[in-house]
């Protein structure tokens, strides 16, 4: 975390210094392209400091965009399901082995799981073993894979930020 901050305030420095050039100067493409120069000179330097920020962010954005597939992917389900006439849903209430010890990650992994579209986390054990979930249709009644889904796709990119 203090990586990030120092990277966040130098870049910020970097933008106010920089400022009256870029606007009068330069497109914003232009303005972009110098912010990412100045992340990679920092990310070059980072042998001075703690490495472990720039896998922390990495695995952030991948992430972030499995997030963005997977609320696409997942509204378009739930479109079919509500549109398509006579479709027998097969919902279901799933238990969730939780691999993640932290409580950031645990709270992550929810939110995540309540944001995507037929899916709403319900509960999380005492002992943060578990996670419960609903989930409006499991394909073939799978529920196994209905888990490993949320296991290999949310749980591990988690794990990979927060651990």
């Amino acid at each position: 975390m203090r990586t990030f901050i120092i990277h966040l305030t130098a870049t910020i420095i970097l933008g106010v210094l920089l400022h009256d050039i870029l606007v009068t100067k330069a497109s914003g493409i232009a303005e972009f392209c110098i912010y990412l120069a100045f992340m990679l000179l920092l990310w070059l330097t980072s042998w001075l400091y703690n490495r472990t920020y720039f896998r922390q962010f990495k695995g952030a954005v991948l992430l972030f965009f499995y997030l963005i597939k997977e609320l696409f992917v997942s509204n378009l389900k739930v479109i079919y399901y509500v549109i398509t006439p006579g479709l027998q849903f097969r919902p279901a209430i799933l238990e969730l082995p939780l691999d993640i010890k932290s409580e950031a990650g645990i709270a992550l992994l929810a939110n995540m799981i309540t944001l995507t579209p037929g899916t709403l986390t319900l509960e999380i054990s005492e002992d943060r073993k578990f996670l419960y979930y609903h989930t409006l249709n499991v394909p073939d009644n799978d529920l196994e894979e209905a888990k490993r889904q949320v296991k290999e796709g949310f749980e591990k990119r988690i794990m990979a930020i927060v651990q």
